[in-house]
């Protein structure tokens, strides 16, 4: 697990060397022989931007291992960077002494060619990676789990990770593991914890002196997709790993963002309420702001704002003439006014009032209707345990995974959510509003 975090740091390096890089070549290519005197007017303010350029690259999702390959998402996520960059760049350098730079369309030139080195750089990497060592894994157990990290290794061959093989957890099928482990060419045992037994620790505890690193299937699950399954989950698992989700700084702490975001947005929806409730309006009969019960922590009902994108079909303003049902992803229901503003999330606006409020947190598990929650809760094992924290306008399953419209969608987004609810914390909640970012940038509505 640590090669990971050796990779991600060599790519922050090189990215960081790019960035130094792409400023020299930018100075030689506009001022020639005058260069030495132009590059100490350049490399201070350039250095005070360089660090929004990297939390852009990591809020573009450059660092995980799906990037880790050429291809055409990798090549949009580039783009992105350069896009938000160089605009967030521009708007910063009004903020230094006028004449610091001249002309400001270096900045253009540096971004073009950052562009190129970051791609340049990527591929090397990537060729780099390819050629590497590989991990041998070897499962020993029968999870539906085992299957999808098998099926990851061989759509992610750039993490360098194989499967030898996956045994039973029986007496049998630890003997035929075994033969193999003595072999030398497995490096990984990844073991089912509901399989664990005396007869199984005896025979294996020799080998794991002799270079044989053994992890729990749970665990190197969770590492690996950054997400939990909660089949294999029981309650003492979230006694112990959720024992800390209420402490007392990090509400404190997650609250006041959450206090200086709300304010923030209720500015922006007073700014663009009157246009949109025009266009909403002239579209569509119906109300402008429309409001849904919600489940939220603990359980408790509350409701929440959003603009109307529907047509309302209903005495009560809703797009339903009977059951709650999910919204798909070419619902005739949605308005064409509403498809835009779903794409470009600003229907969510309102719900900045929420967060003042107190029902929602900027980050958290997106909170689902009560009539559906019942349906989920009574189909999927834990699902209740994401109501344990408060929901949020944006989550980790949100960035992660698209927009759910049956319960196998909510099955998957909750062992988002569950990873989120045991990893918690300011860090994970910046990222996830990065990335956010980013989504809202490059992706269409829901």
């Amino acid at each position: 697990m640590q090669r990971g975090l050796f990779r991600k740091t060599i790519l922050l390096l090189g990215d960081w060397a790019g960035l130094y890089l792409s400023l020299f070549l930018l100075v030689l290519i506009r001022y020639g022989n005058d260069w030495e005197a132009q590059w100490s007017n350049h490399f201070v303010p350039f250095s005070l931007l360089f660090p929004l350029w990297l939390v852009v690259i990591y809020g573009s999702y450059l660092y995980e291992t799906r990037f880790f390959r050429p291809g055409v998402d990798t090549l949009r996520a580039m783009g992105a960077v350069v896009f938000i960059s160089l605009f967030g760049s521009i708007s910063m350098f009004y903020l230094f002494p006028p004449g610091l730079i001249q002309p400001r369309r270096n900045l253009v030139i540096f971004a073009a060619i950052f562009g190129l080195i970051l791609s340049a750089w990527r591929f090397l990497a990537y060729k780099a990676v390819r050629t590497r060592v590989k991990t041998n894994v070897l499962f020993l157990g029968s999870n539906p789990e085992i299957k999808e990290l098998v099926k990851f290794f061989k759509d992610n061959p750039e993490l360098g990770y194989a499967s030898m093989g996956t045994f039973a957890s029986d007496q049998k099928g630890i003997n035929q593991a075994l033969k193999l482990l003595e072999g030398g060419d497995v490096n990984l045992l990844v073991m089912e914890s509901s399989s664990k037994s005396t007869s199984r620790d005896r025979s294996t505890f020799s080998l794991l002196a002799s270079g044989i690193t053994a992890i729990d299937l749970e665990e190197f699950y969770e590492r690996l997709l950054n997400k939990v399954s909660p089949e294999m989950l029981d309650e003492s698992w979230f006694i112990r790993n959720l024992e800390g989700i209420n402490l007392a700084a990090y509400r404190f702490s997650k609250r006041f963002i959450d206090i200086v975001a709300g304010a923030l947005g209720i500015i922006l929806l007073a700014f663009l309420f009157l246009p949109i409730a025009i266009l909403i309006k002239l579209n569509s009969s119906g109300q402008v702001i429309f409001t849904q019960k919600r489940v939220g922590k603990n359980g408790k009902i509350f409701p929440m704002y959003k603009f109307r994108t529907m047509k309302v079909l209903s005495d009560d303003g809703s797009a339903e003439t009977g059951e709650a049902k999910w919204t798909q992803s070419e619902d005739v229901r949605i308005t064409s006014i509403g498809k835009l503003l779903r794409i470009t999330r600003v229907d969510e606006l309102p719900q900045f009032i929420n967060i003042l409020r107190g029902d929602l947190s900027l980050v958290g598990p997106r909170p689902e209707r009560p009539e559906l929650v019942k349906k989920l809760e009574a189909a999927i094992p834990h699902y209740n345990m994401r109501h344990l924290i408060k929901p949020g306008l944006t989550g980790w399953a949100q960035i992660n995974y698209r927009y759910g419209s049956s319960i196998k969608d909510a099955h998957i987004k909750l062992q988002y959510d569950i990873y989120y609810a045991k990893r918690k914390s300011l860090v994970l909640d910046f990222a996830i509003m990065l990335k956010t970012i980013r989504i809202v940038v490059l992706r269409s509505g829901r």
